[in-house]
């Protein structure tokens, strides 16, 4: 949770979902349950219906809310369930400067073209059947892998170009796009608690169980076209979640 000094930091509509968040996490919000409407949000937190309907049409893509034409917009999912939902806890954050990432060597394991899944169809935004480029890299821990990244990028994005298997084990993968292709990023989105798709070998992975496991998805875009998506299936007990915003 974010203190009252650091809370101006945010901008008003991540504050407006981590408001709804927090309401559904302490049982005021239940699944079922109608959220408050944009003008009332819009009033509370003093900014424009804009803003707002922003906040959460990305809480609705995430599966957290519903929204009902004409009726308003109701919780999809509360702390309760027992399936983990995705959620968006920074969006439209800028992208740190190629110099300035802090960044673990990672060790490649494959890449290569591969079929895309349902799942990492509706992900990216590709018709179904569609082919993707696939890059696995992992971090290890005392000589033993703790997380695995699974990075796939649309062909449309990275047709024609050859891979530098070097620069992939020392770089984030937007920053590999910023300084490589012609597609530059303009944000990221991050969400926490994701799919583990079909394509996806965890089992060098030391779990029993994948709930023994942390995932997030980090997305690359530019403007509303995503350029790679980056999944990362860590050992949760092993790695403490961080992000660093720039404002």
């Amino acid at each position: 949770m974010l203190n009252e000094d650091d809370i101006s930091y945010v901008p008003k509509y991540v504050q407006i979902q981590n408001y709804i968040l927090q309401k559904i996490k302490d049982g005021i919000l239940s699944e079922g349950d109608r959220i408050p409407s944009e003008a009332e949000l819009s009033k509370q937190f003093d900014v424009s219906r804009i803003t707002v309907s922003t906040a959460i049409k990305e809480l609705a893509n995430a599966r957290v809310v519903e929204r009902i034409r004409g009726k308003g917009t109701y919780v999809l999912s509360s702390e309760g369930n027992t399936d983990k939902k995705s959620m968006a806890f920074a969006s439209e954050i800028k992208i740190a400067p190629f110099e300035q990432s802090v960044y673990r060597p990672h060790k490649l394991i494959e890449h290569g073209i591969i079929p895309a899944g349902p799942a990492l169809c509706e992900k990216l935004n590709l018709a179904q059947g569609s082919y993707v480029y696939k890059i696995v890299r992992c971090v290890c821990l005392e000589g033993q892998p703790n997380e695995l990244d699974y990075n796939y990028l649309p062909l449309s994005v990275c047709s024609n170009h050859t891979f530098d298997s070097e620069a992939l084990e020392k770089i984030f993968l937007h920053e590999y796009i910023r300084k490589y292709f012609h597609e530059k990023p303009t944000h990221i989105k991050i969400y926490v608690n994701t799919q583990i798709t079909e394509d996806m070998d965890i089992t060098s992975l030391p779990v029993d169980k994948e709930d023994d496991l942390f995932t997030w998805d980090n997305f690359v875009y530019k403007g509303n076209e995503v350029l790679a998506l980056t999944t990362t299936v860590c050992v949760a007990q092993a790695n403490k979640p961080f992000i660093t915003l720039e404002f």
